[in-house]
């Protein structure tokens, strides 16, 4: 690594947690007592210690824009907050143009993270094992260990190099239980894919689908974590990541 950025994806409306979610930003909500995307910032604090992180970027809406630069003076937070313009979930921009928001004309390696993602790893593993994939794209995987589970998420399956050579959106019949969660390495050689995608593709909504467009168009890995991962989309699993970070 010479130089890495990273991204926080926090531009979402977290419509599925109405009424939760009318007044504060789906990051920011609290985990016993701690909004959630401190504990993405806690991970980075220790990643920066081991890998040249060069800055941290939050990609927002305008609706709760000055609640994270409220947050950020309060917990003294070392990140820049940009501002996607969005007001409500039908002007939204969609993740994928999120993250190109994100990176803008960055061209170097990038580390994203969806803001609305728990988990125990400690991205470590990860970042050497992405290292040594380069010039090709990882991605962080979960095993939800159990086929109906998967179909809820987006599926993939490896070769024996941990090469993606499968992904599938929400399958009905899962062909692994290898769960795609929103944590992404792009290596700077990869970023010109992402003007690609949205210069031809009409759906950029979600971050997934621009994952299984590059697995055909290039080398993408993945890397399974250890631990325990939620993804807060319902408020069942706000009440599970309560428990489990206690």
């Amino acid at each position: 690594f010479n130089d890495m950025k990273i991204a926080i994806l926090a531009a979402g409306y977290g419509t599925r947690l109405y009424p939760l979610t009318l007044k504060i930003a789906k990051p920011l909500l609290p985990i016993n007592k701690k909004p959630m995307v401190n504990f993405l910032i806690d991970k980075i604090n220790v990643l920066s210690k081991h890998f040249p992180v060069e800055e941290t970027r939050i990609v927002v809406n305008n609706k709760f824009y000055q609640s994270f630069l409220d947050w950020k003076e309060k917990y003294k937070i070392k990140a820049i907050i940009v501002n996607d313009g969005s007001n409500s979930p039908d002007d939204r921009l969609g993740a994928i143009k999120d993250m190109k928001f994100a990176l803008g004309e960055y061209k170097c390696d990038w580390l994203v993270l969806g803001g609305d993602n728990l988990f125990d790893d400690d991205l470590l593993g990860f970042l050497k094992f992405a290292d040594g994939a380069r010039p090709g794209s990882s991605i962080g995987l979960y095993d939800v260990k159990d086929r109906k589970a998967a179909r809820r998420f987006g599926i993939v399956s490896l070769n024996s190099e941990k090469q993606i050579v499968n992904f599938a959106e929400k399958p009905e019949e899962p062909k692994s239980t290898l769960a795609a969660s929103c944590v992404y390495f792009f290596p700077k050689e990869s970023i010109g894919l992402l003007d690609t995608f949205i210069s031809s593709h009409q759906n950029v909504d979600a971050s997934g689908r621009y994952i299984a467009w590059m697995t055909e168009k290039s080398k993408v890995f993945g890397y399974t974590f250890e631990g325990k991962w939620i993804d807060i989309g319902h408020t069942s699993s706000l009440k599970e990541a309560e428990r489990h970070f206690a």
